[in-house]
């Protein structure tokens, strides 16, 4: 058996086959998560419920998504909360608790340290540096 995986890999062009890769998401399926994830930024629909309209177990789906688009679902979640909160910020005049509660944050803390961690500056820095 050895001398004969030599011989394929010395003399032939066969490449493995790796059995262990895993494919993300179909373009529908991510499109619906994508969907569901931006429609619910308060996080009110669950992981399984998102992978349920994709037709996956919640597990599945997690590792799909993941392959798809390079974050797990939750910290794609933030991100999208992130970037509505930017918008909010510049095209709005609301306090920051109003923007971290619409963009499903617990509070103006979490939001402080979600958006600082993300961006690197607070979300007052960031929107009066982007109003002037």
């Amino acid at each position: 058996m050895a001398l004969n995986t030599h011989f394929l890999h010395t003399y032939t062009s066969i490449l493995p086959v790796d059995r262990l890769q895993r494919s993300g998401l179909t373009p529908w399926q991510l499109r619906i998560a994508k969907d569901l994830i931006r429609a619910h930024l308060d996080g009110e629909v669950s992981l399984a419920d998102i992978a349920t309209e994709c037709g996956l177990s919640t597990a599945h789906f997690a590792r799909a998504f993941k392959i798809s688009t390079g974050t797990p679902p939750h910290r794609w979640l933030m991100d999208q909360r992130i970037e509505e909160s930017k918008r909010l910020l510049v095209g709005s005049s609301l306090p920051l608790i109003d923007i971290a509660i619409k963009c499903g944050f617990a509070d103006q803390s979490h939001f402080t340290r979600a958006f600082s961690a993300r961006v690197g500056t607070t979300p007052g820095r960031w929107r009066m540096i982007r109003k002037s």
